[in-house]
């Protein structure tokens, strides 16, 4: 559970998460933005050295493999991806290098820290200056990331929380994930799901780029209305967990993904049929009645 002292500080003010160990992938040579850029959904081509962005990459059929967020660097891109997603995915990008002038390894010894909240840039000041600072909009609050060697950021994450910064364990980091109807890899996002089927038209995809694979899926999924289910936050009984069934007049109509305990109670995510992609919709769940709160899947078209 999330206490209101650490939601407070992490919407409002200044936490520091716990040290992550996310799949780094670095992709050099003459042609490895060009190949990045084809083979994932947001356009890269215009990323300057020090910028980052989020993006993800399919296979043909539109389902996902992996997302993250993507930094230039010069002569280099830094690719960081949830660590169930680093080993499939590298090797589906390698087995597309063909006459492309490109090199991918893996980048060991390097861990995340995530510093959340409105202040913690300012209050970060000049320290960490060797870490590769990435803004992330996929904590569900304010977030700056620090990529930085495995071996400093532990030191740095207790030094931060001595200073007064509130400290987040993994726990309370999922919660603000989830209560900010944010999608991750494992429980929403995965071989079996479409990207727009989570509410990430906006936030991974360009729809104004060239071809990539997996393109012609999102197009049509986006064009012609044919999503069938999609990514809702609810706010659920005590009883309800990853894998409840969600019913509606007796039948399944969705099955919660992620939950977690915040300081009003119980909220989380889950997919949903089409025709209850509804606000305010009341629906049959293990321990009592589930409410839809916020539609997170954009209707195809908008």
């Amino acid at each position: 559970m999330i206490t209101r002292e650490q939601l407070a500080a992490a919407r409002n003010g200044a936490a520091v998460g716990p040290v992550l160990a996310p799949t780094f992938l670095r992709f050099t040579g003459r042609d490895a933005r060009d190949y990045l850029h084809r083979m994932c959904t947001q356009d890269l081509s215009g990323l300057a050295p020090g910028a980052a962005t989020y993006t993800a990459f399919l296979n043909a059929r539109g389902r996902l493999l992996g997302e993250g967020q993507v930094l230039a660097e010069e002569g280099a891109l830094l690719l960081a991806v949830e660590p169930a997603a680093g080993g499939d995915l590298r090797a589906h990008l390698e087995r597309f290098v063909i006459a492309d002038d490109v090199s991918l390894e893996m980048v060991p010894g390097m861990a995340a820290l995530p510093l959340l909240g409105p202040e913690a840039p300012s209050r970060l000041g000049g320290r960490a200056a060797g870490a590769r600072r990435v803004a992330s909009t996929r904590r569900g609050a304010p977030c700056l990331e620090l990529w930085l060697p495995g071996g400093e950021a532990a030191p740095l994450r207790a030094a931060l929380a001595a200073e007064g910064w509130e400290p987040l364990d993994e726990e309370a980091l999922e919660a603000l994930r989830i209560a900010g109807g944010v999608a991750r890899f494992g429980p929403e996002l995965g071989p079996g799901h479409l990207l727009v089927e989570a509410g990430l038209n906006r936030a991974a995809i360009s729809f104004t780029k060239g071809c990539y694979v997996g393109q012609e899926v999102v197009v049509r999924a986006t064009a012609r209305g044919s999503l069938q289910r999609g990514l809702a936050l609810l706010a659920l009984p005590p009883g309800a967990g990853p894998g409840t069934p969600l019913r509606a007049g007796g039948a399944e109509v969705g099955e919660v993904t992620s939950a977690a305990a915040m300081p009003d109670g119980r909220v989380g995510l889950a997919y949903l049929r089409r025709p209850h992609w509804r606000p305010g919709g009341r629906l049959e769940a293990a321990g009592g009645e589930a409410v839809v709160t916020r539609v997170i899947v954009e209707e195809p078209g908008s």
